[in-house]
């Protein structure tokens, strides 16, 4: 059986139904009700360890979406407390009880995220998995926080983890808005905001990790294969970043600020949609 935390929001609804799809035995769980899933669903607060660890036992995997979802969704007091309290208690009961599996909905916004569009300087383009994560909030710090839980869970009981790092889902409707804006010193937008993801290609993503071959802990970009914009995506760097951004292979044309190499080899996650 896999549990799913977060079952009512916009992804986590796409991934009950991929893994009911496909046949799996699905518990789907939400702080909201959500009795219209084709899945058993119980009603669970993740800030809850006992309710966790009940929710959790016969489970052989557990896909991890409970979270306060943005910056911007509450006071930054509460995203931290409720995100990271979620996170602690999912994995430490899914290690106590040895399910085999957590796959952990992190965030591209843990790379750096900001309010501030000229505050994020990467070290170097495109972001991949080994760029050290440099959150600036709350939320974004939450998800580095997940990911050190998982690491320390995958490294001191059998469970193992896999985090995706995707940047925030846009919707058809914005989508349909595409190309916006180049983003330039003067009108910046923040750099995980250059990419997009796309809820079908993510929920997919999540559905692959269950059960991809992985050692202990293993983190993944994720995002669609262009930006946002009409221009170059080398030129908009360029003239918004200078000469203080190292820029490596993979962003021909109009290609995504993200790389996604990693997951596309490990995972054989493939994004099948792009807004052009």
């Amino acid at each position: 059986m896999i549990v799913v935390t977060g079952a009512a929001g916009r992804l986590g609804r796409r991934v009950v139904q991929l893994l009911v799809d496909q046949g799996q035995e699905v518990r789907a769980t939400d702080r909201l009700d959500a009795d219209d899933l084709p899945a058993e669903f119980v009603r669970c607060e993740l800030s809850d360890a006992a309710a966790v660890t009940d929710l959790l036992k016969g489970a052989d995997a557990v896909v991890h979406m409970g979270a306060i979802p943005g910056p911007q969704r509450a006071e930054p007091r509460v995203i931290f407390e409720n995100n990271v309290a979620g996170d602690f208690n999912v994995m430490m009961s899914a290690a106590e009880l040895g399910l085999r599996r957590v796959v952990f909905s992190s965030s591209a916004f843990g790379m750096g995220w900001a309010h501030d569009g000229n505050a994020f300087v990467p070290l170097y383009l495109p972001l991949d998995e080994n760029h050290p994560m440099m959150p600036f909030e709350p939320y974004g710090l939450t998800k580095q926080v997940g990911e050190d839980i998982g690491r320390m869970i995958a490294r001191n009981s059998d469970t193992t983890v896999v985090s995706l790092r995707f940047t925030n889902v846009a919707l058809p409707e914005v989508q349909a808005e595409f190309p916006w804006p180049a983003p330039t010193p003067e009108n910046p937008l923040t750099l995980v905001m250059w990419a997009y993801a796309d809820a079908r290609d993510v929920a997919e993503a999540h559905v692959l990790s269950v059960d991809a071959e992985i050692d202990e802990y293993e983190p993944f970009m994720l995002a669609q294969p262009s930006s946002r914009f009409a221009e170059p995506t080398i030129d908009l760097i360029r003239r918004n970043f200078g000469n203080r951004v190292e820029i490596r292979d993979g962003l021909d044309g109009t290609a995504s600020v993200i790389s996604t190499a990693k997951a596309q080899r490990m995972l054989g996650w493939i994004p099948r949609h792009d807004w052009r």
